[in-house]
């Protein structure tokens, strides 16, 4: 049986499918006016995709022409198309749709109308605002944009305005781009990362506060099965929290065909012991088929890791998994500063990897935050040491005070630390030596432990 597409239901009234593979999930009128100074994306060096995609001069004029198509009524002049930082897995584009005003005279119909329009109506002078937008392609055609959209969606009913709202996406190569390509709006602000170096105290403890209650709120994001968000789901099921989940695709998968037209069967609630020990033997079979190191001694190591960690009870049998990004790091987040005191996050990004995993993964402790470097989360992204800076290690504590004690277990024991440098090989599987060697040397410390 073909899969339900994610955003056809007929209740859906506001979701309109455009032609095959192409879908407008809002209008323009729907846009906020206000926009962020920078785009965020993943750093990444030029080169490295240089060779894989259209070079910048020809790709623009495609661009534009995506934009006069997307929206007629509309002539060059009113696009303004700039390129930006690519990000690891997309090409970057900002782009600013404005209305030029036609050259009349002062005294004709349309002028004495535009001025008379907030004498009559009270309302202020229409002005020709810029919609801002951000136009993603992938490097890659492997990319599975029907579940990036998919998780967009989601998350746009649960976390409103944290998220980029996806305004059209073509899953197909059936534009004028030749590719794949996924248009959202614009949100204010800037990277954090960027606008750290600038804050004072008091607004970078704003910052932590605010950072520290979104990622509680989105652990209060839960379903009863692990895995991605099908694809399967329909409007109706995203906006009433029905979300449906599949299995954490292995290499293979990936490899073989895309999850749109993937027939994978939808998860079954099961206990955190047995989600795990399932992974660990398909990650083992897939290195059988795939003709790569089995690392048969390490797999089991891991197996038995996990059958410990259950029976230490830190693995709950209750089937309740938590939202989990996925990539939450400075990079990843948009604010704004509101006041010398304050500071506002105004939005999230990096959602693709996002799925729902057990409560230990989605315990990672922000590090960045009063690490000094503020830089990634690092390997580990949690720090049981203490910042010798009186700033940073304040910093800290209003970490520790908003998150509260039952968070922090799971942050800081040696269990939980161990278990989630464990989880990127268990989804991921060895894609060279040095994460045998990782693993091995997680696995080491955890049977030291126990």
């Amino acid at each position: 049986m073909t899969p339900a597409d994610p955003f056809t239901d007929e209740n859906a009234a506001d979701v309109e499918p455009k032609a095959d593979g192409v879908f407008v999930l809002g209008g323009e009128e729907d846009m906020d006016d206000d926009s962020h100074k920078d785009v965020l994306t993943t750093p990444t060096t030029e080169q490295e995709h240089e060779q894989e995609q259209e070079p910048w001069e020809a790709f623009q004029h495609k661009a534009l022409q995506l934009m006069l198509d997307l929206f007629p009524g509309h002539c060059a002049r009113d696009v303004k198309i700039e390129r930006m930082e690519d990000g690891g897995r997309n090409r970057i584009i900002d782009i600013a749709l404005c209305k030029t005003p036609p050259k009349v005279p002062w005294y004709s119909t349309h002028q004495i109308r535009e001025l008379l329009q907030p004498c009559l109506t009270g309302r202020p002078k229409r002005t020709n605002q810029p919609k801002h937008f951000v136009l993603r392609v992938p490097h890659r055609s492997t990319q599975d944009m029907h579940h990036q959209a998919t998780i967009l969606a989601y998350l746009g009913y649960k976390l409103e305005k944290l998220v980029l709202k996806v305004v059209e996406f073509d899953a197909s190569a059936q534009n004028v781009l030749g590719q794949a390509y996924m248009l959202q709006q614009r949100l204010p602000g800037q990277r954090l990362s960027h606008l750290w170096p600038t804050l004072n105290q008091a607004q970078r403890l704003s910052a932590i506060r605010a950072i520290s209650a979104m990622l509680l709120d989105i652990r209060k994001i839960k379903s009863k099965c692990p895995g991605i968000i099908s694809i399967r789901n329909t409007t109706y099921d995203l906006k009433r929290d029905l979300v449906s989940t599949e299995a954490i695709p292995i290499p293979s998968l990936q490899h073989n065909c895309t999850r749109a037209n993937a027939s994978t069967s939808l998860s079954e609630p099961q206990s955190t012991k047995d989600f795990l020990l399932d992974l660990c033997a398909r990650q083992r079979a897939y290195a059988v088929v795939a003709k790569l190191p089995a690392c048969n001694d390490v797999w089991d190591r891991s197996s038995k890791m996990i059958e410990k960690l259950d029976s230490l009870g830190f693995m709950p049998n209750s089937s309740s998994y938590p939202l989990h990004h996925g990539d939450f790091d400075p990079r990843n987040l948009l604010a704004t500063i509101t006041s010398e005191s304050k500071v506002q996050i105004t939005g999230v990004m990096g959602w693709d990897g996002a799925l729902f995993a057990p409560a230990f993964v989605s315990a990672r402790t922000p590090s960045f935050l009063w690490n000094g470097g503020f830089g990634s989360e690092g390997d580990e992204g949690d720090t049981l040491a203490e910042p010798e800076d009186t700033g940073l290690l304040e910093a800290k504590r209003t970490f520790e005070e908003v998150v509260g004690e039952g968070f922090l277990k799971e942050a800081y024991s040696p269990e939980g630390i161990l278990a989630r440098r464990l989880w990127p090989f268990l989804v991921g599987g060895f894609t060279s030596g040095a994460d045998i060697f990782l693993a091995e040397k997680t696995v080491e410390e955890f049977e030291r432990l126990h």
